[in-house]
């Protein structure tokens, strides 16, 4: 009965019924309304998502497309690998004999790394250029063995 009565009451604050007259709204025609109205808001929201998925996708296309022609601009400017020549290596200079923890050439690491992606871009047609070199800061840098360990136990549960 308290419903009906709650019903009744919101009904008649909303302005009676449907076609105009003053009489109370029953109750079907309030769960008439409630889902008519759920349904269009539904529909539109499904539609606002195909059209906003239809615009990323049209946006990726053209971004592809532009991409692509940008690279191919840029093999066709880059020299063939086949007419650029390799020196013959220079002797190796004798060296001071190594300290006993071995260190490494980071020259030699960061021409393999320039060689690997090189021959990725060879790969897929497209020049990179290698701007500058820095060590990964990664989370554990500048923290001891100490508080990285405690930083796991904490973390773990989650």
């Amino acid at each position: 009965m308290d419903f009906l009565l709650l019903t009744h009451q919101l009904s008649m604050l909303a302005g009676g019924s449907i076609d105009g007259d003053k009489r109370p709204l029953d109750i079907s025609e309030w769960l008439g309304v409630t889902f008519v109205g759920l349904g269009v808001v539904m529909l539109a929201l499904v539609l606002l998502i195909i059209v906003i998925t239809i615009f990323g996708k049209l946006f990726e296309a053209l971004d592809g497309y532009e991409q692509k022609k940008k690279a191919k601009e840029a093999a066709e400017k880059a020299p063939r690998p086949s007419a650029v020549k390799a020196a013959p290596p220079a002797p190796a200079p004798k060296a001071a004999p190594a300290p006993a923890a071995v260190q490494e050439d980071e020259g030699e690491i960061i021409a393999a790394i320039t060689a690997a992606i090189a021959m990725m871009g060879e790969a897929d047609g497209t020049v990179y250029q290698i701007r500058s070199v820095k060590p990964a800061g990664g989370v554990s840098a500048g923290r001891s063995a100490w508080a990285m360990d405690g930083r796991r136990q904490n973390v773990a549960p989650f």
